[in-house]
């Protein structure tokens, strides 16, 4: 049996249906590593963040099962590639599916990142909206492809295939925030660190003031001239006075 051979074997039994919801969720999981890890390059974060590549693929490993049985009722309940069955299927996923997914990303991520339920309420509410409206400028057509060409059994791996460009906004648009906070801290400690420098360089103040009699006059007094202290002509004293009256 040649490489080839064991390749399409491989392939059959991954594709075949006791098989494929752990194939779609798995293939998944890479791909949404692939979108994280690309777009960090593209955002130059050096080193590699393991933390957020695991956060961002656990999400794809939760949201697997539920793509792989929408789709397997969409096509059960729907079934036909007729443009009216398509358009059901089209409109179902982008109304239903879509919004829940969303909120699971981000609630999802808000929770592994530790922020608490207040916090991952304010976060989603900032960021849904614009999220879905993109959201909803990219899939519809993508999902009329993937209803009309497609079979059941690829539908989960095309999607998660669009979703390397769509791993990678979600990736950025997830860490806005958390890359200003990060920004600001650096500001902080770089600020925290010339503030040290400053008072590292200058001279030490003293904590204990001088003595109340030793400490110096703060009015000013000018110092008289020594020749103003030794007059040419001196005052006649009380005695010379005394004399010149009995005279």
């Amino acid at each position: 049996m040649t490489r080839m051979t064991r390749f399409k074997n491989f392939l059959h039994t991954a594709f075949s249906p006791p098989y494929l919801l752990y194939t779609s969720t798995g293939v998944s999981a890479v791909i949404e590593l692939i979108g994280d890890y690309l777009e960090q390059k593209v955002e130059g974060v050096s080193p590699y963040d393991t933390g957020r590549g695991i956060r961002m693929t656990t999400t794809a490993i939760v949201a697997g099962p539920p793509y792989y049985f929408w789709y397997r009722m969409l096509d059960r309940r729907f079934p036909g590639r007729t443009g009216k069955i398509i358009f059901k299927k089209v409109l179902l996923d982008q109304t239903v599916l879509s919004p829940i997914m969303i909120v699971a990303f981000y609630v999802g991520m808000c929770r592994m990142e530790g922020k608490n339920h207040e916090q991952s309420m304010r976060e989603l509410k900032d960021k849904f909206w614009f999220t879905y409206k993109l959201d909803c400028m990219i899939w519809p057509l993508a999902q009329w492809f993937n209803f009309y060409f497609l079979p059941p059994s690829l539908r989960v791996i095309y999607t998660e295939t669009i979703n390397v460009g769509h791993s990678m906004f979600f990736s950025r648009f997830k860490h806005i925030d958390q890359k200003e906070r990060e920004a600001k801290e650096r500001a902080l400690l770089e600020e925290a660190a010339r503030t040290q420098q400053m008072v590292a360089t200058s001279q030490p103040v003293d904590l204990h003031p001088p003595h109340p009699d030793t400490r110096p006059s703060l009015v000013h007094t000018e110092v008289p001239h020594k020749d103003a202290l030794q007059p040419s002509d001196p005052p006649p004293s009380h005695l010379d006075r005394k004399g010149q009256n009995q005279s």
